[in-house]
């Protein structure tokens, strides 16, 4: 284990996890009320959530969320395969 993550408390990635989820949804089109549906959360927890994402990935709207999600080494952003 690298000592970057020895030094994480339990659960401390889960928000960019949770985050990363929503910003894929949102990417494939999802509406924040499907998103919400789709992962159990409110929809103002997905609106946070596409806030911080956006916010990290320097995107100023949900149009430039698939781009900013492609991989450096290529491919598509895509929903987890639970919400395909």
């Amino acid at each position: 284990m690298r000592a970057a993550q020895a030094a994480r408390p339990a659960g401390a990635g889960l928000a960019d996890v949770q985050r990363r989820r929503v910003a894929q949804l949102a990417a494939a089109g999802l509406s924040n009320r499907e998103i919400a549906q789709n992962l159990f959360v409110t929809a103002r927890t997905v609106e946070g959530h596409l806030t911080h994402a956006c916010q990290k990935l320097a995107s100023t709207s949900r149009e430039q969320l698939p781009a900013a999600l492609t991989p450096c080494e290529g491919g598509a952003a895509a929903p987890p395969p639970e919400f395909r």
